[in-house]
């Protein structure tokens, strides 16, 4: 027969398993993806550190029922930004986003993960909506076209900058512009004849520094313009991007291959201050 002092540190034992076990069960989700995506610093997003958004825990099934959490309702992204700002949007840890030709039904372009091909957050300039879409700029369908990706807010976040790029071929300078406001105004080389640099709207998508070709100088500022006409045995890809002057040629000439090159401390101001897809915007 079990004594009751035994009997006593039983109960006491079990009912200590039972707390712990529900403070465990209560405890929240936590995430080990520190993520890299732009998060808000005061309005503006821009590239930087920071948690996921708070993952709440699912409820628990049924004891009959299935052990799987029910799938979340899709919600439009809300990418609605103030006046003089552009929205923007990343792709969400884990997921994968399709861009398509037209809203809805139009042709699959590709399917687009977390990174970009450079290793970068995937994050999107936002032109327009239509519905439960969004137009953005992307290398995968050339200069003058825009993919369409369904703003879902389970595979994607938003965010805004007011920050825009502005060149200027026949001026033959790039500005830097908070709103309405030039922070930065400085002179680029620009394409040669023959493989001039594309104009349009386009949007920052990667930046680097440092690891480069040295004619790259100190870093580079990607964006989603491409360009068609390579010069022949070119084998640099087809991306193009502001970049230093390693070469230590003049600057404001028509000399590169389409990208603009300027000098080392602007690029390098460039990669510090401008977020992913911030709008560029390239002008005749």
């Amino acid at each position: 027969m079990r004594s009751p002092r035994r009997t006593y540190l039983f109960l006491v034992a079990a009912l200590a398993a039972v707390v712990v076990l529900a403070l465990l069960w209560l405890s929240p989700e936590t995430s080990d993806d520190a993520g890299d995506h732009p998060v808000r610093t005061g309005a503006a997003p821009v590239e930087g550190p920071e948690r996921p958004r708070a993952v709440h825990a699912a409820p628990a099934p049924a004891p009959d029922g299935p052990a799987v959490a029910p799938a979340r309702a899709m919600h439009r992204l809300d990418v609605d930004a103030p006046a003089g700002a552009h929205p923007i949007i990343w792709v969400l840890p884990g997921e994968r986003v399709a861009i398509r030709t037209e809203p809805g039904s139009g042709d699959l372009v590709e399917v687009v993960g977390r990174r970009t091909e450079f290793g970068s957050p995937t994050v999107f300039g936002v032109v327009r909506t239509s519905g439960r879409w969004g137009a953005v700029s992307t290398p995968a369908l050339g200069n003058d076209r825009l993919g369409w990706v369904r703003l879902d807010s389970r595979r994607l976040d938003s965010g805004w900058t007011e920050l825009s790029i502005v060149v200027s071929l026949s001026g033959r300078r790039a500005e830097l512009r908070e709103g309405d406001e030039v922070v930065r105004s400085f002179p680029v080389t620009i394409g040669a004849p023959g493989s001039e640099t594309p104009t349009g709207r386009f949007a920052v998508t990667d930046t680097f520094r440092g690891g480069l070709n040295p004619v790259y100088g100190c870093c580079a500022v990607a964006i989603s313009a491409i360009q068609p006409d390579l010069p022949s045995g070119w084998l640099g890809g087809n991306r193009i991007a502001f970049h230093g002057n390693g070469t230590g040629e003049p600057l404001g000439i028509a000399a590169s291959n389409g990208c603009l090159r300027a000098d080392d401390r602007h690029v390098d101001a460039l990669v510090e201050e401008v977020g992913l897809g911030t709008p560029v915007f390239v002008r005749s």
